[in-house]
């Protein structure tokens, strides 16, 4: 068949890079046939990756990726672009991937030589140019991919180029819902692999709607109320002017617990409540976040896609192994995408798709 979510990945998923204390929906899951795979390399080997993310490439690679997907899950992916019944992940096994990943780059200047090709980042700029608009902020990386490597330099960094230290759960660029009249946070975010890490460290992801379903309806009323205060990351901080690095008091959750907007990051110094009954309650969805979480690894031929609205993502902790020439193995891709780039108007174009803050907007 053109589309299937297969038993036996699954079962593979859950024994081997799934954690087990919860299970994956499988209906979120898509494995592609191998013919669907080879189809799809081909299509997207002959697009040049373009860093700026201008128009005619992304026209290109969205246009491959509707030839080459199957109906099916190009059905799925633009049900959650209308965001009325909104999966809170989506899993995509059996991608095509580069012939060849030479070395991991010790830097995000990603030389030519480094892999054979463009596949992986055509692959996920094509994906996810059928949800949204893909982008880029210019202190997550200056093109409109991001490669995730980790930094020796930054090992002990609460950031994706860390390593040592579990970036605990957050929605990707939390602070940014509430910066001024626009809202620059990522509706949704994709990581793929491209090399792995033979320890496999874990991206856990964990949706909110369930974990909001355990706790109380005062706790609710208190992350519903705007009594937080949250910070931009620790990368932005050092380039972004210092009133444009807290938002003022905002909600962690709005709308209904169903279909709500989330806005929070777990990990240290990222949301300060006003007071003590504030923080308890955050404290509370914190637990009940890592409660309802689970696992993933995400290597080379699986794709994620993370619903930023009320979906978190997390990384373990872990030591990098290194190569011969002492360079980390483990090399993710990740993009941003959004509804459409409207609200990014007041943003400085550094290039096409690549935006940075600036402190007059």
């Amino acid at each position: 068949p053109l589309y299937k979510i297969t038993e036996r990945c699954l079962v593979i998923m859950n024994s081997s890079v799934i954690s087990k204390e919860n299970a994956v929906n499988k209906s979120f899951i898509f494995t592609l046939s191998d013919e669907e795979r080879d189809f799809l390399f081909n299509e997207l080997n002959q697009i040049q990756y373009d860093p700026t993310g201008n128009t005619d490439y992304i026209t290109e690679v969205r246009m491959a990726a509707m030839r080459a997907l199957p109906k099916e899950i190009v059905k799925f992916l633009n049900q959650q672009k209308t965001s009325l019944k909104p999966a809170p992940y989506i899993i995509f096994e059996n991608l095509p991937t580069d012939k060849e990943v030479r070395f991991t780059p010790d830097s995000q200047d990603i030389p030519l030589e480094a892999k054979s090709g463009f596949i992986s980042e055509n692959l996920i700029i094509a994906i996810g140019s059928l949800i949204g608009e893909p982008y880029s902020m210019f202190h997550e990386g200056q093109n409109i991919v991001n490669n995730l490597i980790p930094s020796l330099k930054a090992k002990k960094e609460y950031t994706g180029l860390g390593s040592e230290f579990e970036l605990d759960f957050h929605i990707e660029n939390a602070a940014l819902k509430f910066m001024g009249t626009n809202n620059f946070s990522p509706s949704g975010l994709l990581l793929t692999g491209v090399n792995n890490d033979p320890k496999k460290p874990l991206t856990r992801l964990s949706d909110a709607r369930e974990a909001l379903r355990l706790l109380s309806e005062q706790d609710i009323e208190q992350l519903s109320q705007p009594l937080y205060r949250i910070k931009v990351p620790y990368r932005w901080r050092v380039s972004t002017p210092v009133e444009l690095q807290e938002t003022s008091p905002s909600p962690i959750i709005k709308g209904t617990i169903d279909l709500p907007e989330v806005t929070a990051a777990f990990y240290p110094d990222m949301v300060a409540p006003i007071n003590n009954l504030a923080a308890t309650s955050l404290e509370k969805f914190r637990n009940a976040i890592r409660k309802v979480s689970f696992g993933i690894d995400v290597n080379p031929g699986r794709l994620v896609y993370i619903n930023n609205r009320f979906t978190f993502h997390s990384r373990d902790a872990f030591k990098p192994t290194l190569d011969k020439s002492g360079n980390p193995i483990r090399w993710l891709q990740r993009i941003f995408i959004a509804p459409d780039l409207w609200n990014h108007r007041t943003l400085e174009p550094v290039k096409d798709r690549v935006f940075k803050l600036a402190l007059n907007h």
